[in-house]
Order: structure tokens, then C-alpha cells, then sequence
């Protein structure tokens, strides 16, 4: 085979554009630290990647999800806590009513400080995560609870997403912690209701809700008392369903105001009869600090998983986009030394000139 002077320069260009070429992508990674910078270094490899960092985007989005609900729950279990304090004094002072030799001081005195436990009672019911009201379901904006313990608030429930299609409510309505109504709570990871995708099922949806709130009222106002004189206006039951609306519970407020009312009509009987309700509403306030607690750490451990997810990802992209520095360095010598021996082979044959031939 016949081998011309233009072949041999063509063959030295071929060379020198490869050798450069190499060197330029050394070079780029060794300044990108990336072996990895476009879709035609590693077709298969860039799509596990952009899949990687897609699925950490949502990991942390979730992560983000949980640390807002773990801080409003830790508010909540802050209030709960406080609630507790209150309950467990005012059966201090119903113990020390309930005695007849009670240090000398009247029961007229001692219902001076159980209104004050009612208004701490009040105001902590009405306690706010930022600008949202925390026991008031959906409506977050509106007071839950009047002063003479009305509930205003729904039964809705607050849930975000810490994974995947589950989500958790990390509220707990005034309705279960203050009247003792639906104490199962029902805190589900997975949501009860379909998100609304159309304008009819928002429409259905809002229908739904007002039904609900309806059917509420109408089981407030049948609502009976099943206390007596001493202090009218409470309900107060122990281990017992209501005859009409079926609530297993105490309403906190009602169960103070009847302490209260017994203390100034001095009706120890009714005092006597307060002891077991108070016990009851500090065991609707322990069941709700399980609740908040469980939820809590449920959460966290969600976001330990969540975290090492996202540290397993990273850690997997970096094995394929991030390039070896030693190795790199290697490489480019190596091919530093190839591009200097491609010029001084070439130099040889690019020398020649017409003079040559004509000696």
C-alpha cells in the first residue's frame, strides 16, 4: 500500500486532535471535579443521577414537612402539659374543700382561685401556633373556644406529607381534648379523604364538610345535662356514654364551672362528686399527650430514614459524577507525555519542505 505525504499529515492532525481532545477533557474534570458534566459521558449514568436528585428534592421537602409538624406538635404537648397542671390543681383544691376542716378557709375563697383556673383553661385552649389557633381544626384563624367553653372550631384535621402518598395529622381538635367527643382521634399516616383534583370534587368536598358541621350542632344542641343543681349547665360523666349523643368524656370547662358553683353554693356533695371528673379530665389530657407523643415519634424516625436516604444518595451520585483527583492527575501526565511524543514524532515528517526534493 502506497502511503502519500498527505496521508502521513492527516494521520499527524488525526493524532494531535486526539491527544488535545483527551487533554481538554482532563482538564475539565480536574477543574470540575466531575467526570461526569454532559449526557454523552454517561447516558445511563446521568439518568440514575437527575433520578437521585429528584428523589432527594421530595426527601427533603418531607424532611422540611416533618420539622414543621414536629414543632407544632411540640407546641401542642407544651399546652397539654400546661392543661394538666391546671386539672391537677384544681383537684388540690377540691380535695381541700371537699374536707370540712379545710385549713379554716372558706369555699367562697377557694372558688375565687378555681375561676382563675378556668380563665388558664380558656386561654390555653385559644393558644396559637404563630398566627393559627391550634385546637380549631381547619379554622385556624378564628378563636376555637369562647368563654364559656362553646366550641367554635371543626373537626378538621391538619395532615402533611412525610412520605411518599402518606401523610399524618398532626393536630388535635378542640372538640377531643376540651369536650371529650371522638377521644379514638384516629391518627392515620394515611390521608381519609381524596385530595380535590376538580371543581367538582372541591364542591363535594365543601358540601361534606358543612354536612358534618351541621349534623355537629344539631348533636350539641340534644346534647343532656346529667348533673345536678348545685351546678347547672355541666355535664359531667364518668365511664359512661351520653344517652344522646354517645360521648365518652368530660367537657373540661363544664366540669371547672361546676367545681366552681358547687365551692359558692357550698354543696359538698357536689365537690365530692367533682373529684372523679377531674380525674376523668386528666385522663383525657394524658390520652391526647400519648397521642401528640406517639405521633412525635413517629415523625422522628420518619426523618432518620429520611436523612439516611438522602446521605445514601448523595453518596451514590458521587460514585458516579465525581472524578478521582489522583487518577485524573494521572491521566493528564500520562496524556501530556503522549501529546509531547505525537509533536516530536510529527516534527519529522512536517518538516519537509519542496527544497528537500529538489537536492
Amino acid at each position: 500500500m502506497r502511503v502519500s505525504d498527505k496521508m502521513q499529515q492527516n494521520q499527524v492532525l488525526n493524532n494531535l486532535n486526539k491527544n488535545r481532545s483527551e487533554l481538554s477533557n482532563l482538564q475539565n474534570q480536574a477543574s470540575s471535579l466531575k467526570k461526569v458534566t454532559k449526557p454523552s459521558d454517561d447516558p445511563t449514568g446521568v439518568s440514575r443521577i437527575l433520578q437521585n436528585r429528584s428523589e432527594s428534592q421530595n426527601m427533603t421537602q418531607f424532611d422540611k414537612n416533618i420539622f414543621l409538624g414536629k414543632t407544632f406538635l411540640e407546641t401542642t404537648e407544651t399546652v397539654l402539659s400546661q392543661m394538666g397542671d391546671v386539672i391537677v390543681r384544681a383537684k388540690e383544691l377540691a380535695l381541700q374543700a371537699a374536707n370540712d376542716t379545710n385549713a379554716g378557709m372558706p369555699r367562697e375563697m377557694i372558688s375565687s382561685e378555681v375561676e382563675q383556673l378556668y380563665n388558664s383553661i380558656v386561654e390555653l385552649s385559644n393558644r396559637r401556633f404563630g398566627d393559627r389557633y391550634i385546637f380549631a381544626g381547619h379554622k385556624t384563624t378564628e378563636a376555637p373556644f369562647t368563654k364559656d367553653g362553646k366550641y367554635m372550631g371543626d373537626n378538621g384535621q391538619i395532615q402533611i406529607q412525610n412520605l411518599e402518598g402518606q401523610f399524618m395529622p398532626i393536630n388535635l381538635v378542640g372538640s377531643q381534648v376540651f369536650l371529650g367527643e371522638d377521644l379514638s382521634y384516629g391518627g392515620n399516616v394515611s390521608r381519609e379523604q381524596k385530595i380535590p383534583l376538580t371543581v367538582e370534587d372541591l364542591q363535594k368536598y365543601k358540601i361534606d364538610q358543612i354536612e358534618a358541621d351541621f349534623q355537629k350542632e344539631e348533636a350539641q344542641e340534644n346534647q343532656l345535662e346529667t348533673r345536678g343543681p348545685a351546678n347547672v349547665g355541666s355535664v359531667q360523666r364518668v365511664n359512661e356514654r351520653d344517652p344522646v349523643t354517645q360521648v365518652r368524656g368530660v367537657n373540661i370547662f363544664q366540669t371547672v364551672m361546676g367545681l366552681e358553683a358547687a365551692l359558692k353554693t357550698d354543696d359538698k356533695l357536689g365537690i365530692q362528686e367533682s373529684l372523679d371528673t377531674l380525674d376523668q379530665a386528666m385522663n383525657q389530657v394524658n390520652l391526647a399527650r400519648a397521642e401528640v407523643g406517639g405521633r412525635t415519634n413517629q415523625l422522628l424516625a420518619t426523618s432518620e430514614s429520611l436523612q439516611r436516604g438522602i446521605v445514601d444518595n448523595k453518596a451514590y451520585n458521587s460514585q458516579i459524577e465525581d472524578a478521582d483527583v489522583f487518577q485524573v492527575m494521572t491521566e493528564i501526565n500520562k496524556s501530556n507525555q503522549t501529546l509531547e511524543a505525537t509533536l516530536q514524532t510529527s516534527q519529522k515528517f512536517m518538516s519537509q519542505s519542496l527544497l528537500d526534493f529538489l537536492r
